[in-house]
C-alpha cells in the first residue's frame, strides 16, 4: 500500500510538471523539445533466448516478473548464458512486455542495482542516453502504457510489439534544470519503494521457512501461551 501511494504520488507529480506544466504557467517552455524515444536512449532491443540451468547464478526475469509496474524476481528464472552483453541490466533501464494479449505494453523500470540479470526475448529493453533522463524516461512509460500497448502488431493472441514502434514514440525533452529538480524529489522515492520490496521479500522468506518448519513439527509452540 505504501508503495503504491508512493507511485501514485511520483506519476501525479510527472503529470503536474510534464503533462500539465502546471510549474511553468501551463505552457511548454520555449526551450523544451520534441523527440523520440530513439533519440533519448542508448539501447531499444528485446532480450535473450535463455537456456535455463538451475546450477547457476545468472537470472533472466519474463514477462510473469513485470506487473503493477514493479519487477517481481521470485518469478524470475535462472540461466547460463551464451555471452555478458549489452542486455544485461543496468539502474534505470526501462522494461517492456512485448508479445501477447493481456501482457503486451506492461512496463516497469530498474530502480535497483541489477546483479547478473537479463531479461528473455519477450521483453524490451530501452535504456536511457543520460542519467538525468532516467526517472523521466521510467514514469513517462508507467503513465503511457496504453499508448505502448496500441503499438502492436499481429493477430488475436499472437501479438508483437515492434522494436522500431517503440523507437519512434513521441515524447517532450524538457531542460536540464527541470530534469535535475524533478530527479531531486522522485530519486528518493525510488529509493523507499525498492527498500520495502525488498523487506516485504523478506518477511514473505521468513513466513515461508517458519510455516515448512511448524507443519513439519520442526518448531514445536504448543506450550506457547498468548
Amino acid at each position: 500500500m505504501i508503495n503504491d501511494n508512493l507511485e501514485q504520488q511520483a506519476a501525479a507529480l510527472f503529470k503536474s510538471w510534464f503533462v500539465d506544466f502546471s510549474l511553468f504557467g501551463g505552457t511548454v517552455p520555449e526551450n523544451w523539445e520534441d523527440t523520440t524515444l530513439e533519440n533519448i536512449t542508448t539501447l531499444i532491443t528485446r532480450g535473450i533466448a535463455p537456456k535455463y540451468s538451475n546450477d547457476s547464478d545468472q537470472t533472466v526475469i519474463n514477462q510473469k516478473c513485470i506487473r503493477n509496474h514493479t519487477i517481481d524476481l521470485s518469478l524470475a528464472r535462472s540461466h547460463t548464458p551464451k555471452a555478458i552483453n549489452e542486455k544485461w541490466l543496468q539502474f534505470g533501464d526501462l522494461l517492456i512486455n512485448s508479445t501477447g494479449d493481456g501482457t503486451l505494453g506492461r512496463v516497469a523500470q530498474v530502480w535497483f542495482t541489477p546483479k547478473s540479470l537479463t531479461v528473455d526475448s519477450h521483453v524490451t529493453i530501452v535504456r536511457p542516453a543520460r542519467e538525468e533522463l532516467i526517472f523521466y524516461i521510467g514514469l513517462w512509460g508507467i503513465l503511457h502504457e496504453k499508448e505502448i500497448e496500441s503499438l502492436h502488431t499481429g493477430s488475436t493472441g499472437q501479438t508483437e510489439l515492434p522494436r522500431d514502434r517503440v523507437k519512434m514514440l513521441k515524447l517532450l525533452l524538457p531542460d536540464n534544470i527541470s530534469l535535475s529538480r524533478f530527479n531531486s524529489i522522485i530519486a528518493p522515492m525510488a529509493s523507499t519503494i525498492i527498500l520495502n520490496q525488498e523487506e516485504n521479500q523478506k518477511l514473505a522468506s521468513l513466513r515461508d521457512t517458519l510455516l515448512s518448519k511448524l507443519m513439519s513439527g520442526e518448531i514445536d509452540v504448543s506450550s506457547i501461551q498468548l
